[in-house]
């Protein structure tokens, strides 16, 4: 399961590319509701209960069982010693959408859990409430409105797979992993600061108990993208966490494209990732969302006017704004547009100026849906390289 044998390479220095960060909102404007399904902190979550069975009765637990997994998800209740227990203890109610995570000492092999639950006649038992694939897309929702870090999120992804180069690399979250390595990264200034603490909360709660690092960046993103008004990306689940930096690839070079480069450097670098034109633009379509900052990538300024919202006005902007030509005060060339004070790369400018890619951009600034279409395969595509053995089930 997951993806094996890779994320090895040796390599020349890093390029530094676009950057976007999340725009966090003052707590004070928030609900006083948990930010977490099921309570902030581990001890709010975490409660124990002892269950004993008479002979005959049963436990009255459903359990969602898939050998992947480390926990038994609750279904439902459905009556014996534990709708028993529900009425005795209610302050430690046994619900659906809790998972069992240790049954009588034993935690982490599902198989042995659920054997112990239907063998033994006192069954303690740690759970966790809230823990379900549902509760996790809830909590990742409830992250990007309150902390607006959607743009942020899509970017974390798509460095994490993006490594990629048609021979090694692959989204294992190496860049968590300080030392070296994608964490250092120029081209990923930003992330390891930002992004990864921003879901650092949802990721005690859920890893590894239920999903590892790379799969919750990944779905993140998606969660992300359909927030901010973007199609529903499908999620594949396995990819395996490196643990340590040197798991990761040692060089952004020839991996990430770099903003001040033309036409040929997006081909140089897309091309063996297996992406042809197409797929290319619709992929750069992601810019609708997002700023660039100075203090990061050395260029400034969102793309577009509304940066969290998720639509095909980047393309629409490519070929109906005026752009001029400005030195950034750290040096870099980029285009600047004086009505709406937006962007763009020079990498965003050789979609309009190439005609085989400009023929994509047309496309997808006259129909939202096919770039919607487009987008969501090399998204997909993009987000699983180096791969393997993914399932649809987290």
């Amino acid at each position: 399961m997951g993806n094996t044998a890779c994320c090895q390479s040796e390599a020349n220095d890093g390029v530094a590319d676009a950057h976007v960060d999340a725009k966090p909102i003052l707590e004070s404007t928030m609900p006083a509701v948990p930010f977490i399904s099921g309570g902030d902190t581990e001890q709010e979550r975490v409660y124990n209960v002892t269950l004993s069975k008479s002979p005959g009765q049963k436990l009255g637990l459903d359990v969602d069982y898939m050998a992947e997994r480390k926990v038994l998800p609750i279904m439902h209740v459905t009556g014996g010693i534990a709708e028993e227990w529900n009425k005795k203890c209610p302050d430690k109610k046994l619900n659906s959408g809790d998972s069992i995570l240790e049954v009588n000492g034993v935690s982490g092999d599902v198989v042995e859990m659920l054997e112990r639950c239907k063998a033994d006649d006192t069954l303690k038992m740690k759970l966790c409430r809230c823990l379900t694939y549902e509760h996790l897309v809830e909590d990742l929702e409830k992250l990007v409105r309150r902390k607006e870090c959607g743009p942020i999120l899509v970017r974390l992804s798509w460095h994490d797979a993006g490594v990629f180069n048609g021979a090694d690399g692959c989204p294992n979250a190496a860049m968590r992993l300080t030392g070296g390595g994608e964490h250092a990264f120029p081209a990923n200034a930003g992330l390891p600061q930002v992004a990864i603490p921003l879901l650092e909360p949802i990721a005690a709660k859920y890893v590894p108990l239920m999903i590892s690092h790379a799969d919750l960046w990944t779905l993140a993103a998606n969660v992300a993208i359909k927030a901010m008004g973007g199609p529903w990306v499908t999620t594949r689940f396995g990819r395996l966490d490196a643990s340590h930096h040197s798991e990761g690839t040692s060089s952004a070079a020839g991996r990430l494209p770099d903003g001040d480069k033309e036409a040929r450097h997006l081909r140089d670098i897309f091309y063996p990732k297996g992406f042809d034109d197409k797929a290319i633009v619709a992929l750069s379509g992601a810019h609708t969302v997002g700023s660039c900052h100075l203090d990061r990538s050395g260029f400034d300024g969102p793309w577009t006017e509304d940066k969290l919202k998720f639509d095909n006005t980047y393309f629409k902007d490519l070929l109906h704004r005026s752009w001029s030509s400005e030195t950034t005060r750290k040096g870099n060339p980029q285009y600047r547009c004086a009505e709406t004070k937006t962007m763009m790369l020079t990498t965003d400018m050789a979609l309009v100026n190439d005609p085989d890619f400009k023929r994509y951009v047309i496309q997808f600034a006259d129909d939202q849906k096919s770039w919607f279409s487009e987008f969501d395969k090399a998204w997909v595509r993009l987000q699983e390289l180096g791969c393997s053995e993914l399932r649809d089930v987290l």
